[in-house]
């Protein structure tokens, strides 16, 4: 019988459609790759993949043995994380995947603190705003900003977080203070590329016309926005939660504060799948806990 290996090299290769790329995720070397497929052919005595061509292409049969190889995998790795779970310690690798834009301070001091708790589980951290591999089942959790918009993930809303426009006072002085959408015109405007701003400033400012944003400098980092408009660049949108304690420190000058711009939800996601090892479990009470005891502190000050 083949072994489970062998299992997860065609599983591989039929996700990654290449041995080359397979081999890569696997840490094994193309012949490695190549010669554990050959195997589990050979026992099976069918052909899975057609390597006639420079392309590889699964065969009929090789994809109707995915499914269930894919599905009998599953349950082994489910069946050993509970095994796992029997343990006095829980332990493991947790994967996360957090944007730019929340990777603040208080997000690592969260990790921090959880790590002292449970030394044992270690994290593995990516910056996306794709939820794709949380889908794939390559990402425990992700932390998000806006709705759900996938059946097969569940949110758990953690706080909220509005849209603010700031600037420098050093930059204020030099140009003045704008009081409208349509002063922000004769201002040096900063903007992302990664967010639809034309759309957003028709919500956020309803029937005071638009903006011609082609005159506005750009950039696709959200570090790199917040640093420009702290050095006098310009006026930019930002979320609270990143300039927040500038703003009460006066390096950053809050406009429009009297305009109630409408909340975000920041939210932890996770797929909705039966079993969730221990550590997930500890993980994702840990966060509701800690965010909760942060609001509640919030309302009492």
């Amino acid at each position: 019988m083949a072994k489970f290996d062998e299992y997860q090299a065609f599983i591989t290769v039929v996700e990654q459609g290449s041995l080359s790329k397979a081999a890569s995720t696997l840490h094994l070397s193309p012949s490695a790759m190549s010669k554990k497929l050959a195997l589990l052919e050979d026992s099976l005595g069918v052909q899975l993949i057609d390597r006639s061509t420079r392309a590889i292409a699964v065969t009929d049969l090789g994809k109707l043995f995915y499914k269930d190889c894919k599905s009998i995998l599953s349950l082994v790795q489910q069946s050993e994380a509970k095994l796992l779970d029997k343990k006095e310690e829980p332990m493991g690798k947790l994967a996360l995947s957090c944007p730019r834009v929340l990777m603040q301070p208080s997000f690592f001091s969260l990790l921090s603190q959880f790590s002292q708790q449970y030394p044992a589980i270690k994290f593995d951290v990516s910056v996306s705003n794709d939820i794709e591999d949380l889908v794939a089942g390559k990402i425990d959790f992700s932390f998000r900003i806006g709705q759900l918009k996938d059946s097969r993930l569940s949110a758990i809303p953690l706080l909220e977080t509005r849209p603010v426009f700031c600037a420098s006072p050093a930059y204020l002085e030099r140009c003045g203070t704008p009081t409208n959408l349509n002063d922000l015109q004769q201002h040096n405007g900063i903007i992302p590329t990664y967010l639809n701003l034309s759309d957003r400033m028709r919500q956020l400012f309803p029937g005071q016309g638009s903006l011609d944003l082609e005159s506005f400098d750009t950039t696709d980092d959200v570090y790199a926005l917040l640093q420009w408009v702290r050095e006098g660049g310009g006026i930019s949108m930002l979320l609270d939660l990143m300039v927040s304690k500038s703003i009460a420190e006066g390096s950053l000058i809050h406009l429009f504060p009297m305009i109630p711009f409408p909340a975000q939800q920041v939210v932890l996601l996770f797929h909705k799948k039966q079993f969730q090892p221990r550590k997930m479990v500890l993980f994702k009470e840990y966060v509701k806990n800690a965010f909760s005891n942060f609001l509640s502190r919030k309302s009492e000050a």
